[in-house]
């Protein structure tokens, strides 16, 4: 079995303030006043630049494209399915991003930037949620979403190349470099494994198990399960319900 889902991400993106926070370095703080004001201009901006692009497929394990089960993350290798997403938002965030820093704007381009990464976030994270959901229609479980080169994930930068002979990345203008880069560099990709044998993750993203705990970017939800029961998915919605 081999499926090509579209789930219908794509369009507007939120921008939540506590989501941009985090790409601008602040944690839990808030930002200074100035920064604030930037926001109030820049995030409606970042929405209109933003050319939100998702793929995504479905298959099973066997039906991989250059797959060797031991390339898989540890926690998947007993999956049924895998399930490979790729999110861009296009060349539009990072080119007016260049052009800011490059005239001096150099706090705008930064806020801009990170505007950029909120908005890839949070479309990943939408469409993993909606691989949980067609996994628990099927009554089966679906994993946390492993980034190559991630060091949550502890899955090397060299499966990208995984990731991409299994995408027709170029429908949506993503394409891999010689370095194993994505370019638009605001691009984001996973690999999540569904199956009975795999352990339900409550949330998709996670920096949980991470070994550096400095990092400016770093998420890990510390209630992980409070979060996923306030969630849209109609898989953690059952989960509430039992």
């Amino acid at each position: 079995m081999a499926e090509r889902i579209s789930i219908g991400v794509e369009g507007t993106v939120e921008l939540s303030p506590e989501r941009v926070f985090r790409y601008l370095e602040y944690g839990g703080s808030s930002p200074s006043k100035p920064v604030l004001e930037k926001l109030k201009v820049l995030t409606p901006m970042a929405r209109k630049l933003a050319q939100s692009r998702t793929l995504s497929r479905i298959c099973g394990v066997g039906e991989a494209v250059n797959l060797h089960k031991n390339d898989l993350p540890p926690p998947i290798q007993g999956a049924s399915f895998l399930a490979f997403g790729l999110i861009t938002v296009g060349h539009a965030i990072e080119e007016e991003t260049e052009r800011l820093r490059e005239t001096g704007r150099l706090l705008d381009s930064m806020i801009l930037d990170a505007l950029g990464s909120a908005a890839v976030s949070e479309l990943g994270e939408r469409l993993a949620y909606r691989l949980f959901d067609w996994a628990h229609e099927r009554d089966l479980n679906a994993s946390r979403a492993f980034e190559p080169g991630s060091g949550a994930s502890h899955w090397p930068l060299e499966n990208q190349r995984l990731i991409f002979v299994n995408l027709h990345a170029e429908e949506i203008g993503v394409r891999l470099t010689s370095h194993l880069l994505m370019r638009p560099t605001k691009t984001l990709s996973f690999l999540m494994g569904i199956g009975s044998e795999v352990e339900q993750a409550f949330t998709p993203f996670s920096c949980q198990g991470c070994k550096r705990l400095d990092c400016p970017y770093r998420y890990e939800e510390k209630h992980a399960l409070a979060k996923a029961l306030r969630t849209p998915s109609k898989a953690l919605r059952r989960g509430k319900e039992q």
